[in-house]
């Protein structure tokens, strides 16, 4: 696959009283496919394959006895989470997309049934157990469970995290730990996914419109309008990929300072 990258300047995408968003480049070209995140490479899947490419390179991974990637989290780029959903297997990836370590739920020593998978710090995973309706810290050296955390009441529906916290979506609450096994946050939410935080600001799609909300706010701020099902975005330090109609779009967020 071939990519073109451009500079285009355009108007503030959005612009509100606590968060901008300043267009800057787009990438080209990246119809069929499912667009996973960016740093310095462009990640994204086509079927079975996940590629990583940049300008001077390209790069392939694919297992097709696991079949099709469910989740891909590039959150540490040296060690990359692949999460396949129907074999309950976990494959962690080094920078190059080279195989470092799988970890095959099915097997007795550490049998769960997993519904998610995130990375999580010191060669950690946050994983969802579903027999138990419970978030985990599973440490993939040791294949063991070095932390739980309470069970909840309603079924996983999405699942993101930075190294030292997790949120949990369901289809009636937003669920918020650390990773000392502490539930931090409890809120009643409908109507929302595709949930990401960064820097304490959570992002979802609502109402068909990416939107974003600061912390200790309940006050959304639509950032994009008409966000198709199709689409998707991804948050990366103070970046925002938003892929929309087969186009990247590479854009500068703005936060309010912290007091």
């Amino acid at each position: 696959m071939r990519f073109l990258w451009a500079i285009l300047f355009f108007p503030f995408l959005a612009l509100s009283q606590n968060i901008t968003v300043t267009p800057l480049d787009t990438v080209f070209n990246l119809k069929n496919s499912r667009f996973v995140g960016a740093d310095t490479s462009l990640y994204y899947i086509e079927g079975p394959i996940l590629h990583k490419t940049d300008r001077h390179a390209s790069m392939q991974y694919s297992d097709v006895q696991l079949g099709d990637i469910t989740t891909v989290d590039i959150l540490n780029p040296l060690r990359i989470t692949l999460f396949y959903a129907e074999f309950n297997t976990v494959v962690i990836l080094d920078n190059t997309l080279n195989e470092i370590t799988r970890i095959d739920f099915n097997q007795p020593e550490h049998f769960r049934n997993v519904s998610h998978a995130r990375t999580a710090s010191d060669r950690k995973l946050w994983i969802f157990n579903i027999d138990l309706q419970q978030l985990e810290l599973f440490d993939y050296r040791s294949n063991t469970v070095t932390q739980t955390f309470s069970p909840q009441g309603n079924t996983a529906i999405e699942m993101t995290s930075d190294f030292n916290n997790c949120w949990i979506l369901t289809d009636a609450m937003l669920y918020h730990y650390n990773r000392y096994g502490s539930l931090i946050s409890r809120e009643p939410i409908t109507t929302i996914h595709d949930i990401q935080v960064i820097d304490e600001v959570i992002w979802a799609i609502k109402d068909d419109k990416l939107v974003a909300r600061l912390k200790n706010s309940t006050a959304w701020t639509v950032i994009k309008d008409n966000f198709k099902a199709t689409n998707g975005f991804y948050l990366n330090g103070g970046n925002l990929y938003i892929y929309a109609d087969g186009f990247i779009s590479f854009n500068h967020i703005a936060l309010p300072k912290k007091q």
